[in-house]
């Protein structure tokens, strides 16, 4: 099994849309994640829990659990760019949507 690479910086200090793109990824690559890893994500990404509080929770060190949360990104991440679902997601998403803007125009008289 080939080593994932570990990013230095916390995954969650960008800004609110890699939040989204990290909470999409966990929907879509979740159930691959252990259990362990699985929740410390969702309650960092959906319920906005600090490090203190996830390593509290868990039993671990403040930088145990930092390192737990970034070693599922990355996890994540490299699912994503080896499977690309969540990018066909985000297609998809984007096709209906102008499908829905057409069709409501359409609808409204004008096309």
């Amino acid at each position: 099994m080939q080593a994932l690479p570990l990013t230095p910086l916390d995954p969650l200090a960008a800004v609110a849309p890699e939040v989204g793109h990290l909470q999409r990824l966990l929907d879509v690559y979740g159930p691959l994640l252990t259990d362990h890893q699985r929740e410390a994500c969702r309650l960092r990404l959906d319920e906005d829990w600090s490090y203190t509080e996830l390593a509290e929770t868990f039993g671990c060190t403040r930088s145990g659990a930092y390192d737990l949360i970034r070693r599922a990104f990355t996890q994540l991440e490299h699912y994503e760019q080896r499977l690309g679902h969540a990018a066909e997601l985000a297609r998809r998403d984007a096709v209906e949507a102008g499908l829905r803007g057409r069709l409501s125009r359409l609808s409204a008289g004008r096309v």
